[in-house]
C-alpha cells in the first residue's frame, strides 16, 4: 500500500470519526446539559469499544486488509476518541476550582474507556468464537 493510499484511508476514517464526535458532543449537551463533558466521555467510551472489536478483527481474525485497518482503527476510532478534549476540559475544571468534577471526568474517561475496550475485545471474540 502506498503512502498516499494510507493517508487517504486514514483521512476518510478520521473525517467520519471526527464528525461523529462533533455530533455526539452537540447532542449530549442538548440532552444532558453542559455541566459535565458527557460528549467527550461518550465518544471515548464508544471509540474504545470500537477499537477493541477492531483489534480482534485485525490481530486475531485477520479479516481486514491494510486499507480498512487504517481507515477504521487509526482514522475512525482514533479521531472518535479524544485525549485532547479530555485534557482541555479537565484543565478548565481545575482552573475553575471544580476539583472533584475534574477528577470524576478523568477517572470516568479512563476507567470506562478501558472497560469498553475490554468489552469490545470480549464481544468480538464471542461473535467469532475465539473465546
Amino acid at each position: 500500500m502506498s503512502t498516499l493510499s494510507s493517508i487517504a484511508s486514514i483521512g476518510v476514517g478520521a473525517t467520519v470519526g471526527a464528525t461523529c464526535r462533533y455530533y455526539i458532543g452537540t447532542m449530549s449537551a442538548q440532552y444532558f446539559g453542559k455541566d459535565f463533558p458527557y460528549g467527550t466521555l461518550i465518544s471515548n467510551v464508544l471509540g474504545s469499544f470500537i477499537a477493541g472489536v477492531l483489534i480482534v478483527l485485525v490481530l486475531e481474525k485477520f479479516l481486514l486488509n491494510e486499507t480498512y485497518r487504517l481507515m477504521l482503527l487509526v482514522g475512525l476510532a482514533g479521531s472518535l476518541t479524544t485525549m485532547s478534549a479530555l485534557s482541555i476540559e479537565s484543565i478548565q475544571m481545575l482552573s475553575d476550582g471544580q476539583y472533584s468534577q475534574a477528577l470524576l471526568n478523568i477517572l470516568s474517561n479512563l476507567l470506562l474507556s478501558l472497560l469498553a475496550a475490554s468489552l469490545g475485545v470480549l464481544t468480538a471474540k464471542h461473535v467469532f468464537n475465539l473465546a
